[in-house]
């Protein structure tokens, strides 16, 4: 389907009725231009504008005309011919109206999985309109959408079309980008051209879903898709946004150096930043309970454990004191005096243990009685106890 905004190019126009003026033998005043339409593989021709050039080449497509009524009277006259045996559908918009415009594109962008959008004329705000409409319906579906454009090479006599569907692009990619850095959400849309949206949608998905193994990589994808954004000239003009980006994700630069314990702590401050809460206080779960571990490492050596969550289980057991737990208590029978010779760190930990788990309990519920800037000063706190005690290095040294 093409869809082309109509404005009164082509003839000499009678301002006062909307018709075209008339030479002396009765025929109509006509303009003609070049147009070189490289883009559509046809040959460079003179047509009367940028509506006969479309109706000449694409005689089996069926069209829409948008238009004010003086526009739709105005091309219908000159263009009589052309439009014989053509699929014509005409939308009459009013001249002064925003929504009129907007409104029609969208409807129209639904009807189609496959068209050709021409803002090459209109009055005033309609082209513009449209290109509004055009990039909000690609964000809501994604279809095969050609946004051309004739533009004026010599004026008045020489035009070549262009397609503008780039420009719009890179306009939804600082829409995304934006978005991004906000909120480290990426909105599923469907292929883009200037860009590998999944790799951005991957790396929400696994920092969302406390996957860690998912976060390194894909955080290493994203690293590379955006030096490759930085190449593309296209993209130049969104420089400032692609920094912005690699800001926020600087801490996570140095992952392939830090331990586990140290990698959840800062994802919990990364997702409490931008008001993930339950996930921040499952990061910062897991950063504890790895901490703990690793300061049991060469205990837990001793024992066979069947998995890491066996081992942490019982490490966190043993900090606990849970002698009587139904399993996860290797190591207070192998070390039946560890929890007395290392009472006080072991407490120090386990009161910051259960914290973390009745504040992760509480959220995990729906909340009837605190705001939400409570609850995210209640996480704040949690997260600089966790980050304090492994500063103080509790557990560096564990009496067996």
């Amino acid at each position: 389907m093409i869809i082309s905004i109509l404005g009164t190019s082509g003839a000499f126009l009678n301002p006062k009725d909307c018709t075209p003026q008339l030479n002396d033998d009765g025929t109509f005043k006509l303009q003609s231009a070049k147009y070189n339409s490289s883009i559509f593989g046809k040959e460079n021709k003179e047509y009367r504008n940028s509506t006969h050039f479309l109706l000449a080449n694409f005689p089996k497509e069926k069209f829409v005309f948008i238009g004010t009524a003086c526009a739709i009277s105005f091309q219908k006259a000159i263009l009589e011919d052309s439009l014989l045996g053509k699929d014509v559908a005409y939308e009459p918009i009013l001249d002064n109206s925003l929504d009129d415009v907007f409104e029609k594109i969208l409807l129209l962008l639904q009807k189609s999985d496959n068209i050709t959008l021409d803002i090459t004329h209109g009055f005033r705000h309609q082209p513009i309109m449209a290109i509004f409409a055009s990039t909000l319906s690609q964000f809501l579906e994604r279809k095969d959408l050609k946004i051309v454009f004739a533009k004026e090479i010599v004026q008045y006599k020489e035009y070549e079309y262009i397609y503008l569907n780039e420009y719009i692009e890179i306009t939804q990619i600082s829409l995304l980008l934006t978005g991004f850095i906000r909120t480290l959400n990426f909105i599923p849309v469907k292929s883009m051209n200037l860009l590998k949206n999944e790799i951005f949608e991957d790396f929400s998905k696994s920092l969302l879903s406390n996957d860690l193994l998912g976060v390194e990589k894909n955080y290493a994808f994203l690293i590379e898709e955006l030096s490759e954004i930085r190449k593309n000239r296209e993209l130049k003009h969104i420089l400032t946004l692609i920094a912005s980006v690699e800001e926020e994700l600087a801490p996570l630069g140095m992952f392939h150096t830090l331990d586990h314990y140290q990698k959840y702590i800062i994802l919990s401050k990364i997702t409490m930043n931008k008001n993930y809460l339950i996930v921040a206080l499952a990061y910062i779960f897991e950063s504890l309970r790895e901490y703990c571990a690793f300061r049991f490492e060469k205990i837990c050596k001793q024992i066979n454990f069947r998995n890491d969550y066996d081992k942490n289980t019982a490490v966190m057991n043993t900090i606990s004191n849970f002698k009587r737990a139904k399993f996860g208590t290797e190591i207070l029978h192998k070390h039946k005096n560890i929890y007395d010779k290392n009472k006080t760190n072991f407490k120090r930990v386990n009161r910051l243990y259960d914290k973390v788990r009745k504040l992760r309990n509480d959220l995990a519920h729906i909340n009837k009685n605190k705001e939400f800037d409570d609850i995210k000063q209640d996480v704040q706190k949690i997260v600089y106890q966790v980050e304090e005690l492994f500063n103080a290095e509790i557990l560096k040294e564990i009496n067996l």
